[in-house]
């Protein structure tokens, strides 16, 4: 069997690169090794970059009805001051983040592509290798759900089965990075907070704490927390922010690591890696999910140029570029959030204040949280195709 484009991955990279490409007119072929989605999701951000090209999916206007805006931040550090962080007067149509289950969002990409192409998404299906590549030309096999193996092919192939990406190591590519130190406890709560559409950090000696408003007047909290802590989520925050939660009424709840990688090619003859499948970064600060989105839209505009070689290679740099930006601001996010000593608390705090009270300062960090910075709209900003 024969597409134009076969994707392997229905995760919202996945799924959005199918739907740009077959509103650009090509037959597009989705493989699934899941039969179902997961239940809980722990991306649960959309920045506004990732609701442009969410946008052009044309999910958008659903999404922004199930999901819940944030527009304003605070930071709350151990004295019991506090910093405010308004996303007010940033560019663009969507002067927010908006928080919605990955799963929600993933529901209403798989509606979309239904729609668009009744049949292109099979799951069930195993991606197993890549047999060889021509000019043009790409052909693998595919383990179906009834266990039978099957050669496709197709003119493009694209990974974008996450981080442990089957394509990616079907090809042998490298994969650079390292495993980094820092460990968090995450969970989700009927919100009693009383802290309303805000997100609000606290900058505590012993380790941050992150808090993020969902739908359905539920509440995310995140821990910082040591490897061998034994300590629970719930002790945790309450130690660090006073707030009392149940764990009772906990509906999700997750241990997680953090680490950052990278392919030092996205390219690879007629296959091409994106998302996780090419860079992973922290997931603090929230914006792995938006640079996979990101890959997609620009991604299904070079694949409908012209002159697709020459923008292969500008669609490269660009989008490493910014995975390697993202991953620096990951970093600096953690290493603020990481627990220090209580002598160094106050002196970080007040420096962190005089920041967000500086108007022209306040705004810059505002763009750098939301991607809407000019500097990474640089590095994300789709390429105008070069047609022939």
């Amino acid at each position: 069997m024969r597409s134009d484009i076969a994707i392997i991955g229905a995760g919202p990279v996945g799924l959005t690169l199918a739907i740009l490409l077959t509103k650009r007119g090509h037959r597009v072929q989705v493989f699934e090794k899941r039969q179902e989605m997961g239940e809980h999701s722990r991306a649960i951000g959309l920045h506004p970059p990732a609701l442009e090209i969410l946008q052009e999916a044309g999910i958008a206007e659903q999404l922004t009805r199930q999901g819940l805006q944030i527009r304003k931040g605070m930071g709350v550090f151990a004295s019991g001051h506090s910093a405010a962080l308004d996303f007010a007067r940033i560019p663009g149509n969507y002067p927010y983040v908006l928080t919605l289950p990955q799963r929600q969002t993933q529901l209403l990409l798989r509606e979309a592509l239904e729609e668009l192409a009744p049949q292109a998404l099979q799951q069930g299906c195993r991606f197993q290798r890549v047999l060889g590549q021509g000019s043009d030309s790409v052909h693998f096999t595919v383990q179906h759900s009834n266990a039978k193996l099957q050669v496709h092919g197709a003119r493009w192939l694209i990974g974008a089965d996450g981080v442990d990406s089957a394509v990616r190591r079907a090809l042998a590519v490298p994969w650079r990075g390292k495993t980094l130190p820092d460990a968090y406890r995450m969970g989700d709560y009927p919100d009693a907070s009383g802290l309303g559409d805000a997100a609000v950090l606290y900058l505590h000696p012993h380790g941050i704490i992150e808090s993020f408003p969902l739908p359905g007047e539920q509440r995310r909290w995140v821990a910082h927390r040591p490897k061998n802590q034994s300590m629970s989520l719930e002790e945790l925050v309450h130690q660090r922010t006073g707030h009392r939660l149940a764990q009772h009424s906990r509906t999700m709840h997750s241990d997680f690591t953090t680490a950052q990688f990278a392919v030092p090619n996205m390219v690879h003859g007629q296959t091409i890696l994106i998302g996780d499948s090419a860079h992973q970064i922290s997931p603090i600060g929230g914006q792995g999910l938006a640079l996979g989105l990101l890959d997609a839209g620009a991604l299904a505009e070079v694949l409908s140029a012209g002159t697709i070689r020459q923008n292969l290679a500008a669609f490269e740099r660009t989008r490493l570029s910014a995975a390697r930006l993202a991953a620096r601001r990951a970093h600096l996010n953690m290493m603020l959030g990481r627990p220090i000593p209580p002598w160094l608390s106050g002196p970080r705090d007040a420096v962190l204040s005089r920041v967000l009270a500086n108007r022209e300062l306040h705004d810059s960090v505002a763009r750098i949280f939301t991607m809407t910075d000019s500097l990474m709209r640089a590095q994300t900003h789709r390429q105008h195709p070069v047609d022939t």
